[in-house]
């Protein structure tokens, strides 16, 4: 019973996912936070003294909840 859901959905779970890996496509399309992060990261780890992945984000969250809507309009412009 099972298997014939599965089959009606088109293949396992494992096979869905692999079929949305191979095909390039980003999962779901990049916010303005991460467009930020992306520009900004060099300079963020710099000021943080280190290139820990856990402690640039909280930095960047940091500063990206301190910027004003007009700072933030460019990013998630883009974003959009």
């Amino acid at each position: 019973e099972k298997a014939e859901a599965k089959a009606a959905k088109g293949g396992s779970k494992k096979a869905r996912k692999e079929a949305r890996a191979a095909s390039g496509q980003p999962k779901k399309p990049p916010t303005g936070y991460w467009l930020y992060l992306k520009e900004n990261r060099e300079a963020i780890e710099k000021a943080a003294g280190s290139k820990k992945p856990t402690l640039v984000a909280s930095l960047a969250g940091k500063k990206w909840k301190a910027m004003s809507d007009a700072q933030k309009k460019p990013f998630e412009d883009k974003a959009a």
